[in-house]
């Protein structure tokens, strides 16, 4: 599943879905999931109900493709763990929700975007670590996710969207070992 996206760019052998360690006190409260240092951390709750994300139904699949962003990001060279902490903590990117253009309602400030509005012109290097996560889980979404609860809304916004996500992912499904891709900040 993770090939169809990062093709070789990620070494699999070194990636790990873990539960427990201090990590699994926030995971659990919040039933979210975390790749600070290029494993995918997730709550006992989605460890148990998706032994094999591939085979997921619902949100697992494209939700886990978003973490494998980090994966990715987090083997290419980027400081995951860094970038969440500044998110936190100078950005209030887990903290603030915002009304997303792109996400809807509540989202997250660190997942904001606007890809066919404010954002229309970026690069993928210009988004944040989150947002990039969230724009190849758009596409992964509305390319392959389509026989899967088609009629969830964020499948519909994903359909919606492709076009303008894969401008910005041109380059990325060009050449996912491309350094230069990566955020900024």
């Amino acid at each position: 599943m993770c090939q169809l996206v990062f093709k070789d760019s990620i070494d699999y052998s070194k990636v790990y879905i873990q539960i427990g360690g201090f990590i699994s006190i926030i995971i659990n409260l919040t039933d979210n999931a975390m790749t600070p240092f290029g494993n995918v951390n997730v709550s006992n709750k989605n460890y148990f109900e998706n032994l094999a994300f591939s085979k997921s139904k619902g949100n697992a699949q494209h939700w886990f493709i978003h973490e494998m962003t980090h994966v990715w990001q987090y083997q290419m060279g980027t400081k995951n763990a860094w970038l969440g902490l500044e998110q936190l903590l100078c950005k209030s990117g887990y903290i603030i929700k915002v009304d997303c253009v792109d996400s809807g309602l509540g989202e997250l400030k660190a997942y904001d975007t606007d890809i066919t509005g404010k954002d229309l012109n970026k690069k993928f290097k210009d988004f944040n670590f989150e947002q990039q996560g969230r724009i190849i889980e758009f596409w992964f979404n509305a390319c392959y996710l389509q026989n899967i609860v088609s009629s969830r809304p964020h499948h519909q916004k994903s359909l919606k969207l492709l076009g303008y996500v894969e401008r910005i992912l041109r380059d990325f499904l060009d050449n996912p070992h491309d350094p230069s891709l990566l955020p900024r900040s």
